[in-house]
């Protein structure tokens, strides 16, 4: 990726002397950014634009440029992509339009694209994107015109499947005091994508904050380790946020472990932090770029008493502390404000104290407290005499943030016809509202003590040849329960005792076996919710009843099973995700799991730790701790469990979706047992785990 993002010569194909011609823009583009590189323009004739020549072949340019952009019709793509691999052009931008994303009868063009990529050995971003922004080069090649003043040179870097929101995250971080150092559309990603972009930007020392807006993931997993190996924040905002066709009516899975649940929690897992909108985007980028937080304390300090009440509330609700002030830094304050009336407390309301110099003094004093990790400056002022202390003031805040290593976050409201002028004075990101403030904040806070205290959540990723499991020989579809409670046996899971029968003859045989109560089940797969289809009955405590139960229950087989103790229901589910392969799904189970989704997902395989790490999340977890005098149930077991299905899943990639529910689960020390369990297995055109090169 270094010679596309430093190339030393570029040719641009698509270029001629129209003022409307694209592909002029982008040689403008580089005019303006001060590339220093060579510039080749080939066009469908020969030609001159601004001096330099209009080739009508590139392989009549008289070097080999190390990196191409193409922008022409989609019909002579495949044409002009041959002739730079002729020239022994290795990498290309494709900024073309007018593929998959138009129609699939455009498939092809791509399906040659990525056959020509293969054969020459070519490194392609696109096809549907815009190209790269470099900051530390001038190497700017959208079709759209840049102006050096639109961007911000910093640590920022952002991979965006939309062309569009590159420009736009640029002058929002530019409006924002965000300073920028690469973009990059990947549009369509037939041959690179996000996860090839982003390796290179975790070892890229320019880039300190990495950006992602994405549509898809193509390798979940692999997104999930480079995330994971980087200390540098990574900020996400991930569309396509609806369900997909998960078959919701068959599996409670499927129903519970949506696709973008997946992904969240997926993103957790991997420590990457997840925002909902480009205005959370920005603000993160903002508070990653001061410095991080070593603890939730904060000192506020506010211009007004109700901006006091309202900042209190929210440092509470986003899961920050105010800081116990020392007496030192109120003994300060009250020789500085002797003639204002100020109450000890924190948040600190300036009331009539209107002096500069003093809300400097008193902001450094906060900075220089012990038990302050940060401070939360609420500002506002309405008269526009302050308009040029104001601007001072948080030039001089930026300066005191370096300098304690504690970050300032500076909210202000301020006139209309001041708002810019103000951030366009400092170099501090400002905010507008507090809670804006501290969402941003709670981020770097988490991405802090990830630094210090421990790695993320992340997953024990193998490659995909590398799975031990030896293939399962259950049929693709719906899979007979005596089947799938051998397999769950196989990983170590204790199965409620229970017989397949055909008739009641063989009912009555095998209940002497097993004893009284039982529980009769239609044993057909083609019932899978079996309570909502009057497919179970529970309780059968005699055989007089047993022969009622038969009677009533009209089926072709029939699994009887002997009735389980009293004890907790557990969900346990999984799934092949298409972007993340094998999750694993725990909540509280029975007939209510879908209506209060109590549940917990993780990437499998999974550990013990990251097994509790579920069970902890649980709102129902002080119910299996013990809750009112009741003894705790089994929680050693359930992580072990936990574990083993994560390495089912894992080692089973054919297996499409699985329902354990319940399991029941007993008091400590006991253990617990399947009482019912689903399983659809893959059919052999499906394939909606991961595959590795």
């Amino acid at each position: 990726m270094e010679a596309i993002f430093f190339p030393k010569s570029v040719a641009i194909l698509g270029v001629s002397n129209s003022p409307a011609n694209n592909g002029r823009v982008i040689a403008e583009n580089l005019d303006r950014f001060g590339f220093a590189g060579a510039i080749y323009l080939v066009g469908a004739k020969a030609g001159v634009l601004a001096e330099r020549r209009i080739f009508a072949h590139v392989g009549e340019i008289p070097d080999v440029p190390e990196l191409a952009v193409i922008l022409i019709p989609a019909s002579g793509l495949v044409e002009a992509l041959e002739a730079c691999g002729e020239k022994g052009i290795t990498n290309v931008i494709i900024e073309t339009a007018g593929f998959s994303e138009f129609g699939e009868e455009r498939k092809g063009i791509e399906e040659e694209i990525v056959r020509i990529a293969s054969k020459r050995g070519m490194k392609i971003i696109g096809p549907n994107c815009v190209g790269i922004i470099n900051i530390e080069n001038g190497l700017a090649l959208p079709f759209y015109p840049l102006y050096p003043h639109e961007v911000k040179k910093g640590k920022v870097s952002i991979i965006s499947q939309s062309g569009g929101l590159v420009h736009d995250i640029m002058v929002l971080c530019n409006i924002e005091n965000v300073g920028m150092n690469k973009m990059i559309s990947i549009g369509n990603k037939l041959v690179c994508d996000e996860n090839d972009v982003l390796e290179y930007l975790i070892s890229d020392p320019a880039t300190d904050i990495i950006g992602l807006y994405l549509e898809n993931i193509r390798d979940g997993r692999r997104f999930m380790t480079l995330a994971a190996s980087t200390g540098k924040p990574i900020v996400l905002l991930k569309s396509n946020r609806s369900p997909g066709s998960n078959e919701i009516a068959k599996f409670h899975t499927s129903a519970l472990a949506g696709d973008d649940l997946v992904v969240d929690m997926a993103m957790k897992q991997a420590g990457v932090y997840r925002v909902q909108n480009l205005r959370e985007m920005v603000d993160a980028f903002k508070a990653f770029s001061l410095p991080l937080p070593k603890g939730p304390r904060l000192a506020v300090i506010a211009r007004s008493g109700g901006h006091a009440v309202l900042s209190a509330d929210s440092v509470y609700f986003h899961g920050f502390r105010l800081a116990s002030l020392s007496g030192q830094f109120f003994g300060m304050l009250s020789e500085k404000t002797r003639a204002g009336v100020i109450r000890r407390t924190n948040p600190l309301d300036l009331g009539d104290v209107f002096d500069f110099t003093v809300y400097l003094e008193i902001t450094e004093s906060a900075l220089r407290e012990k038990d302050v990790d940060a401070v939360l400056i609420i500002h506002s002022y309405a008269l526009s005499v302050d308009f040029e202390p104001s601007k001072r003031f948080i030039s001089d805040c930026r300066e005191l943030s370096q300098t304690y290593e504690k970050p300032v976050l500076f909210c202000i409201i301020a006139h209309k016809e001041d708002w810019l002028a103000l951030r366009g004075a400092t170099d501090l990101p400002l905010f507008t509202h507090v809670d804006d403030a501290l969402t941003a904040l709670s981020k770097a806070l988490e991405h802090s003590g990830k630094r210090v205290h421990s790695s993320p959540e992340c997953i024990d990723i193998k490659r995909h040849e590398e799975r031990q499991g030896a293939p399962s020989r259950l049929l693709p579809g719906m899979t007979p329960a005596h089947e799938v409670f051998n397999l769950l046996g196989m990983y170590g899971l204790s199965v409620a005792d229970y017989r397949i029968v055909a008739s009641i003859d063989e009912g009555f045989k095998a209940v002497r076996d097993m004893g009284f109560p039982v529980a009769l089940k239609t044993a057909s797969t083609r019932i899978l919710h079996k309570t909502e289809r009057g497919g179970v009955i529970l309780d059968i405590l005699d055989e007089a009843s047993l022969e009622r139960a038969f009677s009533n229950l009209e089926a072709d087989s029939y699994l009887l099973q002997k009735m389980a103790p009293s004890g907790c229901e557990i969900i346990i589910g999984g799934r092949n995700d298409p972007e993340f392969g094998p999750i694993i799904l725990c909540g509280l189970g029975g007939i209510f799991v879908e209506i209060y989704k109590d549940v917990a997902i993780r990437v499998a395989p999974i550990d013990e730790k990251t097994a509790r790490q579920m069970i902890e999340v649980l709102k129902g977890s002080a119910i299996l701790k013990g809750f009112r005098g009741k003894k705790p149930y089994d929680i050693d077991y359930l992580a072990g469990i936990l574990v083993n299905i994560s390495r089912l899943l894992w080692e089973h990639s054919e297996i499409r979706t699985l329902d354990i529910n319940p399991l029941i689960l007993f008091e400590q020390g006991i253990g617990g047992t399947v009482v019912d369990a689903k399983l659809e297995m893959n059919y052999p055109a499906e394939s909606h785990g991961i595959s590795y090169p």
